[in-house]
């Protein structure tokens, strides 16, 4: 009996502390979104590698809504849609905001890595660095890549960025449609 309590109590105990374990994630000291400038050699070949991401990480609109990171950063609302912030470290330091309501667009933060730059770092037996991260929209039949930055914003940023990206308040950098074809909305200065 004595020993049934004392398991019955470190249980409840487990299970208060975890309910009250605080879920972390990293960011980036001075994460900034970066202006992107197609006159400059860079950056044009940074929007290229980006715009490959889709065909590159075989992103699929019901995959990615069904596949949440283990860590609930919160929740926001963007118009008149409610979003839930996921994120985890492992695997690219995964951010995601899926929406409540099924259909609408998801937002997600993915590491960017300049294609040109991971061709040559392949060729020596080497990984590319992680140039910056995107913040993108996916839906069953486009991704949009909204913002580009030179880390990875903390959550209340990233929020603060998806609410308004996905309540309309933002101009992407470029599209790609189901089509197969890519626009581009970053004008050549």
């Amino acid at each position: 009996m004595r020993s049934r309590l004392i398991i019955g109590v470190a249980a409840t105990l487990g299970l208060a502390g975890g309910a009250s374990a605080e879920c972390i994630v990293s960011s980036d000291a001075g994460a900034a979104a970066r202006p992107i400038d197609m006159t400059v050699q860079a950056d044009a070949s940074i929007v290229a590698s980006m715009s490959l991401l889709p065909k590159l990480m075989h992103l699929d609109y019901a995959h990615e809504a069904a596949n949440r990171p283990s860590c609930d950063l919160g929740s926001f609302t963007a118009g008149t849609s409610s979003y839930a912030l996921y994120g985890e470290d492992k695997a690219g330091r995964v951010r995601k905001a899926i929406p409540a309501k099924k259909g609408d667009p998801i937002a997600e933060i993915m590491p960017v890595t300049d294609m040109v730059k991971m061709i040559e770092a392949s060729k020596q037996g080497k990984q590319a660095p992680v140039e910056g991260y995107l913040l993108a929209t996916l839906t069953k039949t486009d991704f949009t890549g909204w913002r580009y930055y030179s880390g990875l914003p903390d959550p209340a940023a990233l929020k603060r960025d998806m609410a308004e990206m996905l309540g309309g308040g933002a101009t992407p950098i470029f599209r790609n449609g189901a089509d197969g074809k890519t626009a581009i909305f970053v004008p050549n200065k």
